[in-house]
């Protein structure tokens, strides 16, 4: 098992999201961004995050906090 993903990993997963830098990742997230970013959480971590926990997701922060809170999350083997 590994450490929940920090900031520059989350940070990185949003940049992959429209090719950008990870300098160019603005601090709030919108709709497709957490679309996207719930995406590479299942895939990587096989793990899924309901509706509700969706819902309170604004900031980069917010998924930090909240992947923190998860604990030990191990990457997906496949």
């Amino acid at each position: 098992m590994s450490a929940a993903p920090g900031r520059d990993e989350v940070v990185a997963m949003l940049a992959a999201f429209g090719d950008r830098a990870p300098e160019e990742v603005p601090e709030g997230i919108d709709s497709m961004e957490l679309a996207w970013l719930a995406h590479q959480i299942e895939q990587r971590y096989d793990r899924r995050l309901d509706d509700d926990t969706l819902g309170r997701l604004h900031t980069v922060s917010d998924v930090v906090d909240l992947l923190a809170g998860l604990g030990e999350l191990r990457p997906d083997p496949a």
